[in-house]
């Protein structure tokens, strides 16, 4: 997703004359760099994670609780390693500001996040979300070597749409949660309000996304699709706020994964045909 995510908002920025041949190196090296910096990322957090992992049932079969990663500090040089030759990657063939991007995506990840957040507080995966925020970042830097307006608020569009998404998630695996000592916030409100709070974010996260409209940066076909995707993402956070059990919190979450998908192609799709 955040590759995606990256690279759809290298396209919005290249505009409608793009040419593929141009864009070619620029498209590789940011999917590159990307994928080794949300590796490395990953690796760090399952070495900083892996006492919950254990517990966890969904995360307890991870290499390292499962003992194929041993000793643990494996993972934590993997992860340095990753991010070391995706920095090398994104100055090399890309420009030092992409690279500034991906590598923040990757510390506010791993630092803000993982270390000072998840275990701490409730506002772990709201404000740990400007974590993915920096993908868009980086790959509409790659395309000018500047931060537009556009940009920017692709980068709070995925800030707004995480907690959506991965409380969702938290619902389903709830128990999971309370027994690591997590505070998820349906961990430590409830599941009741936990739906309540995601409906309302939702609500935040429907009419930003039709800003792009608004402001003038993208046409008619990204309006009726973002207003179609989001009005159907609602729908099943609704459904799941009447009823959270699994299966509803399931659906919203398997809904919301591809919400940001549909929502970058759409800006593609419209810089493209240029509705």
């Amino acid at each position: 997703m955040l590759d995606f995510v990256a690279i759809a908002a290298l396209l919005v920025a290249a505009g409608p004359n793009m040419s593929i041949q141009s864009l070619a190196v620029p498209l590789a090296a940011l999917f590159v760099a990307g994928t080794l910096s949300s590796a490395g990322a990953g690796a760090f957090n399952a070495y900083l994670d892996r006492d919950i992992d254990a517990v966890m049932a969904r995360t307890m079969n991870r290499p390292i609780p499962l003992g194929r990663i041993n000793p643990p500090i494996r993972a934590l040089q993997f992860g340095v390693l990753m991010i070391g030759i995706a920095a090398v990657v994104s100055l090399t063939m890309l420009n030092l500001l992409s690279t500034a991007m991906i590598l923040l995506g990757a510390f506010t990840y791993i630092v803000v996040y993982t270390i000072f957040l998840k275990r701490r507080t409730t506002w772990n995966i709201v404000l740990g979300g400007f974590a993915g925020s920096f993908a868009a970042l980086a790959g509409w830097t790659a395309a000018g070597d500047s931060i537009g307006g556009p940009a920017i608020l692709m980068a709070f569009l995925i800030f707004l749409w995480t907690p959506s998404h991965f409380w969702s998630l938290a619902i389903l695996t709830n128990r999971d949660y309370q027994k690591a000592g997590i505070p998820m916030l349906p961990a430590i409100v409830g599941e009741q309000k936990a739906s309540r709070y995601i409906v309302l974010n939702t609500l935040l996260l429907i009419p930003f996304s039709l800003l792009f409209y608004f402001l003038g940066y993208n046409g008619i076909l990204y309006l009726a699709i973002t207003s179609v995707v989001g009005a159907l993402l609602l729908v099943t956070n609704i459904k799941m706020l009447r009823e959270p059990n699994k299966e509803n919190s399931w659906t919203a979450f398997k809904f919301s994964s591809p919400y940001l998908a549909i929502v970058f192609t759409a800006m593609v799709l419209d810089t493209i045909f240029h509705f």
